[in-house]
């Protein structure tokens, strides 16, 4: 098939110019070597840096420069998930942006503040993040990785029983399964039982003479359980700086609750005299079958109660448990 000579020249002059638009593109990116720009570039997580898979990690990017910006450019060491991106719908921040995907500024732009959003991938520990802007002297950066916690699972309207140091109930945090008189129905060796027994890291007892509810581990050696495994839980009376209720509590929030009251050093197998309103912090037993989870409890209610499977009057705790999965 024959070419008009004109159409030949035109597609040739297209296909230059398509050439000479992607080398532009490239001088503005970040691949080509820029001298340090002084330009003052500020980055903070908004509500935190860590967060589970799914998740999304905000970040204000505040800019200064003597001089035009051309791009402000963010890539990460592992691509977040789709949603990803600046986010220009706040209007608590700036939308500079002749193109927001790419990090295009627009023409005579020196400062800027905007919002940059990361929903956190799958099966991925941490990620790096470059924040890069380029202006007509340089390029100037800063980097923050972003660790992740794992998601929690959340039980509401738990209720304990307990009579005594003998009749009580336990609970299991890997399905938050509350299973009542563990003396009587599950200490008796056989594969069923045992495979409860491995399951349960807390106990509620009430202690009658002194009248204290105490949450205790399996291995406490606070009340004689007569199982043939025994969970080593670790607790500790939190005292959070906001309200923590199951609607506000999020991955990133509960580790770092339990991580700042340090309980696997300072924790204790068990607590007495705990009340209506406690917030107590748990982590798991290393070798229980939701080994080393850390989690909340918040004590609803304590209050005397009867229940059929105790004979005469017992004492019940409602509670709400956030724990990670």
């Amino acid at each position: 098939m024959k070419i008009d000579s004109k159409i030949a020249r035109l597609i040739g002059l297209a296909f230059l110019f398509s050439i000479n638009a992607c080398t532009e593109l490239v001088e503005e990116g970040i691949e080509v070597s820029y001298a340090d720009s002084n330009a003052v570039v500020a980055v903070e997580a908004l509500g935190g840096e860590n967060a589970a898979a799914g998740e999304t990690v905000s970040f204000a990017i505040t800019v200064s420069s003597d001089f035009d910006i051309k791009s402000c450019i963010v890539k990460a060491a592992v691509e977040g998930r789709n949603g990803s991106g600046f986010n220009v719908s706040d209007t608590a921040f700036d939308d500079p942006f002749a193109d927001h995907i790419f990090g295009t500024i627009r023409e005579g732009i020196q400062s800027f503040k905007v919002r940059y959003d990361y929903i956190i991938p799958d099966a991925i520990n941490k990620s790096r993040i470059s924040f890069t802007i380029i202006d007509e002297s340089g390029r100037a950066s800063q980097e923050k990785t972003v660790e992740v916690v794992p998601a929690i699972a959340k039980y509401e309207d738990l209720e304990l029983y307990a009579k005594d140091g003998t009749f009580h109930d336990a609970l299991a945090t890997i399905d938050g399964n509350v299973y009542s008189d563990i003396k009587t129905n599950y200490s008796k060796l056989s594969e069923a039982n045992v495979a409860v027994q491995e399951k349960i890291d807390i106990i509620f007892y009430y202690d009658k003479e002194a009248r204290r509810s105490t949450l205790a581990a399996p291995a406490s050696g606070r009340v004689d359980l007569e199982l043939n495994i025994e969970n080593n839980t670790l607790f500790r009376v939190l005292n959070p700086t906001e309200a923590v209720t199951l609607d506000n509590i999020t991955p990133s929030s509960l580790a770092k609750l339990v991580s700042d009251a340090s309980i696997l050093s300072d924790g204790s197998s068990q607590l007495t005299n705990i009340k209506v309103g406690d917030v107590i912090g748990f982590v798991t037993d290393l070798n229980a079958v939701h080994s080393l989870k850390s989690g909340i409890l918040i004590v609803k209610g304590l209050h005397p109660a009867n229940v059929a499977r105790y004979a005469g009057v017992s004492y019940v705790l409602e509670c709400e448990v956030a724990v990670q999965k």
